[in-house]
């Protein structure tokens, strides 16, 4: 049966172009995440990544909007306990936005909510991680 399958896989590799590429996805390299969800649905997801040697060697954000609601989708952040900074994604249903935060040691906690026009914003929990 196993080999079976293996011939069937192998088959269909070689007509689609003769290579199998895997890409992991974005959020695969997160240290964490938090979701959002709305009507018990994900509406929104953020990815924390820490600094790695990829965006100029700092920390970042990818910021998901997974609702075809309308609505965009932001992350709040704080670093160290400093001031609330928050970074949108507008890009729409399905698109996810990167942010930039710093280099070096420190700590952040974060959460990621919906921008509902209604007023009700509703986030999910705060998560908290470092660099």
């Amino acid at each position: 049966m196993k080999s079976r399958l293996l011939a069937v896989l192998s088959t269909l590799v070689l007509a689609v172009g003769g290579t199998l590429v895997l890409a992991p996805p974005a959020q695969a390299a997160a240290s964490s995440n938090a979701i959002v969800k709305t009507n018990g649905t994900r509406a929104g997801e953020a990815w924390f990544n820490r600094s790695n040697g990829t965006h100029a060697n700092k920390a970042w954000f990818d910021l998901y909007d997974a609702k075809c609601d309308a609505h965009s989708v932001y992350v709040e952040y704080q670093i160290n306990n400093n001031g609330t900074v928050e970074k949108e994604n507008e890009g729409g249903c399905g698109s996810t936005k990167g942010f930039n935060l710093q280099t070096g040691y420190f700590a952040i906690v974060y959460r990621v909510c919906v921008n509902d026009t209604f007023g009700n914003h509703p986030c999910s929990a705060w998560v908290s991680d470092h660099n």
